[in-house]
């Protein structure tokens, strides 16, 4: 009987702690994680962008907007 009770007790101890480990790693890669960046866009790409907004009834002030940034962050 106390071998059973000591068994839950190192499971949970042992769960415990796996959880937490995950934890700690995924606070890691999250903070870690490369963040995307529009530099790496072509100007193909961003009229690509822009054209897809477009299609879809964005407003052209809108569309103004997201290409000011794009073009500026080049």
């Amino acid at each position: 009987m106390k071998t059973a009770v000591l068994a839950r007790s190192t499971a949970k101890e042992i769960t415990l702690f796996a959880m937490g480990v995950m934890v700690a790693a995924s606070m890691l890669f999250a903070v870690a994680a490369p963040q995307a960046h529009a530099a790496a866009l072509n100007e193909e790409q961003i009229q690509a962008i822009l054209n897809l907004l477009a299609a879809f009834n964005v407003p052209a002030a809108e569309i103004a907007n997201v290409e000011h940034i794009l073009h500026q962050s080049k």
